[in-house]
């Protein structure tokens, strides 16, 4: 294939992902078909699914959007921040996107007890989410932000179920002040050495 028509298909692949993120986090999983998102791009849905075979196949794709987007808010957080402004900053970042990804979060989550390719696609973006937080935190651990006597992976994932906790907490009504002020003391602290 000539260099060019793959940085076209590449282009309208991103395209195609960017527009299912919108479409998945504005009305849900069940709201959003490929149908409605070959109709906001302007083309066909045979031609959509010449880079999808599925709906399900798209959600594994965004899902991955999602996550390089969490790297990049991760390393901006910390940038140049000790471990509390960073977490301050990251708690932040967070926040603005509760309402939309809680909601979708939870339907995929009922999904996933009837669709095994939905739950496939739920435990393999977990996994990938946790190794972002481990990796992140190995190289904090490099630069000193971090002891290097914690274990990366257990702080990664105790991280991130407070990380969720705090921000369904905060769904379902907590102040979002005591809970950002909670997820710094919290990350203090567990980051301490003994």
């Amino acid at each position: 294939m000539p260099r060019i028509i793959g940085e076209y298909r590449d282009d309208v692949k991103k395209k195609i992902i960017r527009t299912a993120f919108t479409h998945f986090l504005e009305k849900g999983y069940h709201g959003t078909t490929m149908g409605s998102i070959a109709e906001s791009l302007g083309v066909t849905k045979p031609a959509l699914y010449q880079y999808f075979p599925g709906k399900e196949d798209l959600f594994a794709a965004v899902a991955e959007l999602a996550r390089d987007e969490f790297k990049g808010t991760l390393e901006r957080s910390y940038a140049g921040r000790d471990l509390k402004e960073g977490s301050a900053a990251l708690f932040d970042a967070l926040l603005h996107y509760v309402p939309q990804f809680n909601s979708m979060y939870a339907e995929m989550l009922l999904l996933a007890t009837r669709n095994e390719r939905i739950r496939a696609v739920l435990v393999q973006d977990r996994r990938e989410d946790i190794w972002v937080i481990e990796r992140f935190i190995r190289r904090q651990q490099e630069t000193g932000l971090v002891s290097r006597d914690l274990d990366p992976r257990v702080l990664a994932l105790a991280c991130d179920a407070l990380a969720n906790g705090l921000l369904m907490d905060v769904l379902m009504g907590m102040d979002k002040v005591e809970a950002k002020a909670v997820w710094i003391a919290a990350i203090t602290q567990l980051t301490r050495t003994a």
